[in-house]
């Protein structure tokens, strides 16, 4: 994987000469966790030297762009406006956010009946009513697409594509972010997989991250379903509950069908049931081209740790980039978190099931230790 650099900054189409900017461009990118909502993108930079002429013209809403180069190509690394700025003598710091910030500026469901239709249909058409159809990157989950409830603008009313897009999102638990080339993911969490995992070269990361185990997110799951949730199901996993006692969740979903309804909660409980080492971030010392959702394979680990590799998934990073050096810290998360356990393609063919460790379930097994603890 080739070492990226900036090669430009671009505020309201004008470039700025990278010697004018101060070492703490700060991009951050993705969500912290795999629970969040959908979280917009943000970059921090300060330009220093200006003068009366140049922050006369300057305006908050105006579009900033990075790009960077692997030394081959140039490609974006964010895309947004700026949303406020402060000026110490002639030194202008400015942040600015990614397009999910702007989201809430569009109204919509305010005439007619939305059809009966599938959880993706409705997202594109969420979009495509505000107009930003043209900006979604919309990956599904081909296994698992509910059907939603008609929603007719008489009863339920107006509302923001922001608000909506973060129920949407809940009900199949997917991942929202911008892209670094201003287009917004909407990826269903069931469209993850552990292919194509990008390994990081020790080397690379700065020292070795921390492991961190917390309670379980639910071991009791609820899911309301139907066009105003009026109809629920429950599912339990009673092992869990007596090992951390009741840890209640409830999802709610425009579900027509109580089957997609409990197909749902016993995903959900299926993967947050139980707690899990995992490693919740990770320093690299260089800037890498990633993409959330992917995940990303650690080795080498310390002999404490629970694992000698461990391949969670990237949920986001913080680029930190000077003038002579770039890091990022990546956001991780568990691979269980998103349904994900140690593909049975995988497992060494010299593991006959009389070799597997008989009592370990299925959910923890999550590298190839775990089929033998």
């Amino acid at each position: 994987m080739s070492d990226l650099w900036p090669d430009s900054i671009v505020l309201d189409g004008q470039p700025i000469a990278l010697a004018d900017v101060l070492a703490d461009v700060t991009i951050h990118a993705g969500r912290s966790d795999v629970s969040d909502e959908p979280t917009a993108s943000t970059c921090q930079l300060t330009i220093h030297g200006v003068d009366g002429t140049f922050t006369r013209a300057f305006r908050t809403g105006s579009s900033l762009a990075v790009t960077v180069t692997d030394g081959t190509s140039s490609r974006p690394r964010f895309t947004g406006r700026i949303t406020d700025a402060r000026l110490d003598v002639d030194e202008l710091t400015a942040i600015a956010a990614g397009p999910l910030s702007t989201l809430s500026q569009h109204t919509i469901g305010t005439t007619g009946v939305w059809p009966i239709e599938t959880w993706s249909a409705r997202v594109t058409r969420a979009f495509t009513e505000a107009g930003r159809q043209g900006e979604l990157v919309l990956v599904p989950d081909t296994g698992f697409d509910p059907q939603l409830a008609a929603r007719d603008s008489s009863t339920a009313g107006p509302t923001k594509l922001s608000d909506y897009l973060a129920f949407l999102a809940a009900m199949v638990g997917a991942a929202v972010a911008d892209l670094p080339d201003g287009r917004m993911l909407v990826q269903a969490i069931g469209a993850r997989t552990l292919a194509n995992a990008i390994v990081l070269d020790p080397a690379d990361v700065a020292y070795a991250p921390g492991w961190e185990q917390i309670l379980p997110a639910g071991n009791i799951v609820t899911v309301r379903y139907t066009g105003d949730q009026s109809q629920s199901v429950t599912v339990q996993d009673q092992a869990s509950i007596g090992l951390y006692g009741e840890r209640p969740v409830t999802i709610d979903t425009a579900f027509v069908n109580q089957s997609d309804a409990l197909n749902r909660a016993n995903q959900r409980l299926a993967r947050s049931a139980y707690s899990h080492w995992n490693i919740p971030e990770a320093p690299v010392l260089r800037g890498l081209d990633l993409t959330v959702g992917e995940p990303v394979e650690l080795t080498e680990m310390p002999a404490a740790s629970p694992f000698t590799f461990w391949t969670p998934i990237l949920e986001g990073w913080t680029d930190e980039l000077s003038r002579d050096e770039w890091t990022m810290r990546l956001a991780l998360s568990d691979p269980l978190a998103s349904g994900l356990i140690f593909p049975w393609e995988d497992v060494d063919p010299a593991d006959l099931w009389n070799t597997i460790n008989q009592t370990v379930a299925w959910r923890d097994a999550i590298s190839p230790e775990a089929l033998h603890a």
